[in-house]
Parts: structure tokens; C-alpha cells; sequence
């Protein structure tokens, strides 16, 4: 059974706050009173530092660089701004696991059916570190058996949907030599797909006018679409099989190859 553990925690939130931008008046507010209390605190936090946040390991790990760093989180945390946004990070965690364990057997069944491989034979805890709704976050940090989350829904079971698009980056890891494929397979099994299946939809890249998937991914998407169709009513082929299939017949074209981290995040933003 596939088990996702929401995480509400602090350290995770704060720093993800730090590092974001939005025009969200409670995170700006923080920011100013986390500068003013300590400005290395401020600037050490507004990295991306989400793998040393996991299991309690911010605090063990950046005392050496800030001074009166468990003095100034506790301060921090004390903070109405922080409170705030913690509060409505906590509520908005246990909306999306409420939409999961509704969801669970039947996206399950679903998943199942499009991959050609029973998920309910995998064992697998994998914790979400849920931040708040007004941020973006969607990352697999498979090394350490985390989901880091945090999105507005912009349609129907729309967590659901990207819960198992990160659930398939554990599952799928270390399991092919082009990740950038298989990202492009996890992109229409789940992002098109099961929310198709999910929601009675009836378009790729596309619900209620909203697109669906990575700029970046498109092209290699709609390359591999027509192959993809044979493949849903192909009872003899399952997902790896399809991508090994894939990665023979365009072996020699540039859309396999990944892009810098960079150019993903500039057209993912």
C-alpha cells in the first residue's frame, strides 16, 4: 500500500516563505520581522534548504552559520504573521489529505490500469511536507522518502492528480536512462490521464481552459502522444516497457535529452 504522511512543520514553512515571492501581505510582513530580528537568519533561509528541514535537521545544522538561532525561531514563531500563516497552512494540509483518502482506491484502480502495473502490491511511506496554499511547491526528493507540496487547487482533485505524479518520480526513480522521458510518461499518465479519468474530462493539456503539464515537456508529450493511445489498449505493454519502446524509436532526437534546471524553472514559473 502507497502511504502518504502529511507533515505540517515550521522550519519547512518559514523557509519557504523566506525563499517565495507573492504579494500575500502576511509573508511580507514575516519577512521584515525575520530580517529585523537576524539578518543572517533571514538570508541563510531564503535558500533552498528544504532537504536540511526534513526529520529536524534545520536547526542541528545551521548553528554554526547563525547566532541565536533556536532564540530566533522560537521569537519567530511567536509571531502573529507566522501564526497566521501557519494556521492556514494546517487547515489547508488537511483539505488535500481529505481529498487523497477520498480519492485513494479509486485513482489507485485508475493509475493501476494506465501503468498495466498493481500499485497495490508496492509498499511505500512517503511524507508530505504540506506549506501553504498561496505557494507553489510540487518536488520529489526521492533520497529522502518526501513530497515538499504547496499549490492552490486550479480544478477538480487537482492535489490528487499531482500526489501521484509525485508518488510515480519514487516509484519510477533510477529506472530508466532517460528521466526526462519518463517525465514526459509520468506527465500523461497522471497530470493527463488519470485526471481525465478522475474528472470526466475529455481533452490532453488541457482542463476548463487551464493547460496542464511542464512548458517544457509539451513538445516531447504531443511527440510520443500517438504511441501513447496505442499503448493505453495494449494489455501486453506496461509503462516501463512503453518507455524503453520510446527511448529505442527517438533515441536520436534532442527532445530526450534534459534540460538545465534553470531553463525548467524559467518555463515552469
Amino acid at each position: 500500500m502507497i502511504t502518504l504522511k502529511f507533515v505540517v512543520d515550521k522550519d519547512f514553512i518559514l523557509q519557504h516563505v523566506l525563499k517565495s515571492y507573492s504579494g500575500y501581505p502576511p509573508f511580507s510582513e514575516l519577512k521584515d520581522k525575520v530580517r529585523d530580528a537576524n539578518k543572517d537568519l533571514y538570508y541563510v533561509l531564503s535558500q533552498n534548504l528544504e532537504p536540511l528541514v526534513f526529520d529536524g535537521w534545520l536547526t542541528k545544522g545551521l548553528r554554526a552559520a547563525v547566532s541565536n538561532l533556536k532564540s530566533n525561531l522560537s521569537t519567530i514563531y511567536k509571531t502573529a504573521e507566522f501564526k497566521k500563516i501557519f494556521r492556514e497552512a494546517k487547515k489547508y494540509s488537511a483539505i488535500v489529505e481529505k481529498q487523497w483518502n477520498k480519492n485513494y482506491k479509486t485513482s489507485l484502480s485508475h493509475l493501476s490500469n494506465i501503468t498495466k502495473i498493481d500499485l497495490s502490491k508496492i509498499n511505500k511511506e512517503i511524507k508530505v511536507y504540506v506549506s501553504h496554499p498561496r505557494l507553489l511547491r510540487g518536488r520529489s526528493y526521492v533520497e529522502n522518502n518526501v513530497i515538499a507540496w504547496s499549490h492552490p487547487d486550479e480544478w477538480k482533485n487537482y492535489a490528487t492528480v499531482y500526489f501521484w505524479h509525485e508518488v510515480m518520480h519514487h516509484i519510477t526513480s533510477g529506472m530508466s536512462r532517460a528521466p526526462h522521458l519518463m517525465h514526459a510518461i509520468i506527465e500523461l499518465s497522471c497530470d493527463n490521464e488519470l485526471r481525465i479519468r478522475l474528472n470526466s474530462s475529455k481533452k490532453y493539456f488541457e482542463e476548463n481552459g487551464i493547460p496542464v503539464g511542464h512548458k517544457y515537456l509539451v513538445g516531447l508529450n504531443k511527440k510520443i502522444l500517438p504511441d501513447w493511445k496505442k499503448y493505453l489498449n495494449n494489455p501486453n505493454e506496461n509503462l516501463f516497457q512503453f518507455e524503453k519502446r520510446m527511448r529505442k524509436k527517438h533515441r536520436k532526437e534532442k527532445l530526450l535529452k534534459s534540460r538545465s534546471k534553470l531553463t525548467e524553472w524559467a518555463e515552469w514559473h
